[in-house]
């Protein structure tokens, strides 16, 4: 036991606790009961901030668990309930395109049975894609390229 060897007033410094909160402890009375999870709610708060406000209790107890803070994901949840933190969830909506399933006839690729082109100009090819944005925002990118180009 350290107090054997080393005086209380120094222990106390060095865990930085009162000696005061020590001899409550000593005693067997809790110094602090109703702040038990101070420190948790800290680490939870300070998470969740540094993540944007994206993380839920599942991912914030993977990063509390990186940094040797071990607290269970339903102590997490609560927390962050009493405290007032709750994810932004991102929108699942996912533009599409195109419709596969349409069931109508599909046009056929008119270049496959022909040769490359060998002069500029004669065939153009195309694409269309989305890129998404800040703010859950979209943007469409289309291509246009003369098929003699590759």
């Amino acid at each position: 036991m350290l107090s054997k060897s080393h005086k209380i007033s120094y222990l106390c410094s060095l865990f930085d606790i009162s000696r005061t909160a020590y001899y409550r402890y000593k005693r067997g009375k809790s110094h602090n009961s109703g702040s038990k999870y101070n420190r948790p709610k800290h680490e939870i708060r300070m998470e969740f901030i540094r993540n944007f406000k994206r993380y839920g209790s599942r991912r914030i107890k993977a990063a509390l668990n990186e940094k040797g803070i071990t607290l269970g994901r339903q102590k997490i949840a609560e927390i962050m309930r009493t405290e007032g933190l709750r994810a932004i969830q991102p929108p699942k909506f996912i533009p599409r395109t195109t419709d596969s399933k349409h069931g109508k006839r599909v046009c056929d690729n008119l270049l496959l049975d022909k040769r490359k082109p060998e002069s500029p100009n004669q065939v153009w090819v195309s694409d269309i894609t989305y890129m998404p944005l800040k703010g859950g925002k979209w943007a469409y990118l289309a291509t246009w390229m003369d098929r003699t180009e590759f």
